[in-house]
């Protein structure tokens, strides 16, 4: 069996033993959490009855049916069902998560024409947005590669290796993301909904992973439910949706072009992209500097033409 086969194997058995082990770790976090919860349920629901003598329990519990199913309808039966679900703001929150792929399933189609729409919709709609974040990763790309090539030319006199430049390059880039697209946007939704710091990152790292468990959804707290700016508010957290996820593709994008470094090329079946081995680099002198970090309109080539002009310099 070729080498990376093999790993490919392993790589396999070591998935599946992943998905074991958070499967009995989140076992045994929630599991008393869970029993906690049922117990305060039913302890509430027997002083209800003990409080209501003429309620029976049995309609009691046809009732509760009713009100989970609404919930589950995304339909919130708090305050006689004042608040509505399909209003602009909430259907175009909804589209959003559908063509994202987030899908926090906090509202869904009631009925059938709206769940056969809802497939057609995003059978369109998802490809539509794949094209979309291609194009404006291509774009961000352009930015990350002028910082790339600015970064080559400031470090190729100082003799800072190849290796370590495109590390540093590729970890400047992932800090500056996940802080404009992460960090900083907890502390607006930290403000904006009330949520501890914690809960907003929780929010923003579950949203633009398009994990979407739908646990914290912006403009679902009464405050907003109140508000006229709620159907804005909505909007608004789409279009940080659609941004968020150009920024962490962006991500992957840089470590792919990172290619006999990602950890990928280790289970590939093919032969790496780069056959020729990167030689140490050395520091360059007049000319030879110049015409190394000379660009030629793109940068991809950049640690590629240092590379090749420290061979001639060693050469000669």
């Amino acid at each position: 069996m070729e080498r990376g086969n093999l790993r490919f194997v392993v790589l396999i058995i070591v998935y599946v033993f992943y998905l074991v082990i958070g499967a009995a770790i989140f076992s045994s976090i929630e599991g008393p959490f869970e029993k906690r919860v049922v117990s305060d349920v039913r302890s509430k629901r027997e002083a209800f009855l003990a409080k209501y003598p003429c309620v029976n329990d049995l309609d009691l519990e046809e009732f509760i049916k009713v009100v989970v199913r609404a919930r589950d309808q995304g339909i919130s039966p708090m305050r006689n069902v004042t608040i509505p679900s399909w209003e602009f703001g909430s259907a175009f929150f909804f589209a959003g998560t559908v063509i994202t792929t987030i899908g926090y399933g906090n509202i869904a189609p009631l009925s059938s024409g709206g769940k056969i729409f809802c497939i057609v919709y995003a059978l369109f709609g998802i490809p539509m947005t794949a094209i979309m974040l291609t194009a404006i990763v291509e774009r961000l790309l352009l930015v990350a590669e002028a910082i790339q090539e600015r970064l080559s030319r400031s470090c190729a006199v100082r003799g800072v290796p190849v290796g370590y430049l495109r590390m540093f390059h590729l970890s400047l880039m992932m800090l500056v993301i996940l802080f404009l697209v992460m960090f900083l946007p907890a502390i607006l939704f930290m403000q904006l909904e009330n949520w501890s710091y914690f809960e907003a990152f929780y929010f923003c790292f579950i949203s633009l992973t398009t994990i979407g468990l739908g646990d914290f959804v912006p403009g679902d707290d009464p405050v907003w439910q109140k508000s006229n700016y709620r159907a804005l508010y909505k909007v608004c957290s789409v279009l940080f949706f659609v941004i968020g996820i150009s920024f962490l593709i962006l991500i992957l994008e840089l470590c792919a072009k990172v290619p006999d470094d990602h950890p990928g090329m280790l289970f590939s079946c093919h032969q790496p992209f780069l056959k020729d081995e990167e030689t140490d680099w050395t520091p360059l002198k007049g000319d030879m500097v110049r015409e190394a970090v000379k660009p030629t309109g793109s940068s991809k080539n950049t640690y590629k033409r240092l590379g090749e002009s420290s061979e001639d310099n060693s050469g000669t």
